[in-house]
């Protein structure tokens, strides 16, 4: 598709819908519902999920379909911090 990229209906929605365009109410929409912590996190990674995890899920921005995504993040912050503190 040639041109600018669509923006997700959430986003104009936030926006007040600025072009006034009909917004697409066909847009697939993930369920509501908070991801549980996957058993294989590290220790410390495990710690980053419990910290941001709630907090994530109420501001709207955390799905169950983001399971992967959000743990790859705190498994690299665990490495990250392990990197920080010295590499072994």
């Amino acid at each position: 598709m040639a041109g600018r990229k669509p923006k997700p209906t959430a986003l104009k929605k936030l926006e007040g819908n600025p072009g006034k365009r009909k917004l697409n109410m066909k847009e697939p929409v993930p369920a509501k519902g908070m991801p549980d912590c996957p058993k294989w996190l590290l220790p410390e990674a495990k710690e980053e999920w419990k910290r941001l995890c709630q907090k994530l899920y109420d501001m709207g921005v955390l799905t169950e379909i983001d399971m992967a995504a959000f743990a790859a993040y705190c498994q690299s912050y665990e490495y990250y911090s392990l990197c920080w503190n010295g590499c072994p």
